[in-house]
């Protein structure tokens, strides 16, 4: 059997059809190769600033999408089935609803502290009774804030006390003149006790060994409900 010729009309043979067959992938274009230097310049300027639109557009959908799962969380949705729709892993979930609540803490403490150091006369607190009053759940929660929060200057944070300083004897919280964990924040490098000494918290005691400095029991709200109403008015 032979194949027939191609058919014709008004004798013009019927034309070829070219390109990528059906189905077949569509290679990417890209412009010609600039030439001259200024032409290299401008593609460079032109690439960064469309990258740069899109780091943005990018970073816009990353906060919608991170809105949106904290908002399935509060809503009862499992962190599971957020993960499989927005083709993330449950780690991935986790990690943004752990995020979410650092961020929350640290507001919520650094508000606390401002108020805090709104009070006249000055007054300090305790890791534990922050913690109750600004809803963390725990001390070492209002330590771990407190050492991230660049909202809060040392001198605000010298001002939180550990319960276990207390001392009824010397009436009132002894305050260690060697504090090896304690965080400064940038250039402020002032030792809590130094901070407290600025703001006229502490007193000098004489103690067993020698004298030491103790911020008197009426200068420390350690009552948690006290200090909530404090921090809310």
């Amino acid at each position: 059997m032979t194949s027939s010729p191609p058919s014709t009309v008004s004798g013009a043979t019927e034309p070829k059809l070219t390109g990528n067959p059906a189905g077949a992938p569509a290679t990417a274009t890209h412009p010609p190769a600039p030439q001259g230097a200024s032409e290299v310049v401008e593609r460079l300027g032109a690439l960064a600033r469309e990258q740069e639109r899109l780091q943005e557009q990018l970073a816009a959908l990353r906060d919608e999408r991170d809105a949106l799962i904290l908002s399935g969380l509060a809503q009862g949705l499992s962190s599971a089935e957020l993960a499989n729709t927005a083709h993330l892993t449950g780690a991935r979930v986790r990690a943004i609803a752990d995020a979410a609540a650092a961020s929350s803490a640290r507001e919520r403490v650094s508000r606390a502290i401002a108020k805090l150091a709104e009070q006249t006369p000055a007054l300090c607190t305790t890791y534990g009774a922050l913690a109750t009053a600004v809803g963390i759940g725990s001390a070492k929660g209002v330590a771990s804030s407190l050492a991230a929060n660049p909202d809060v200057s040392s001198r605000e944070g010298a001002r939180v006390l550990l319960l276990r300083w207390a001392s009824p004897t010397l009436g009132g919280y002894v305050i260690p003149t060697s504090e090896p964990t304690w965080q400064t924040q940038g250039d402020d490098t002032a030792s809590r006790l130094d901070c407290l000494k600025a703001d006229n918290l502490v007193v000098e005691t004489p103690g067993p060994t020698g004298p030491v400095w103790v911020v008197p029991f009426e200068r420390v709200c350690a009552d948690a409900t006290r200090l909530t109403r404090l921090i809310a008015s």
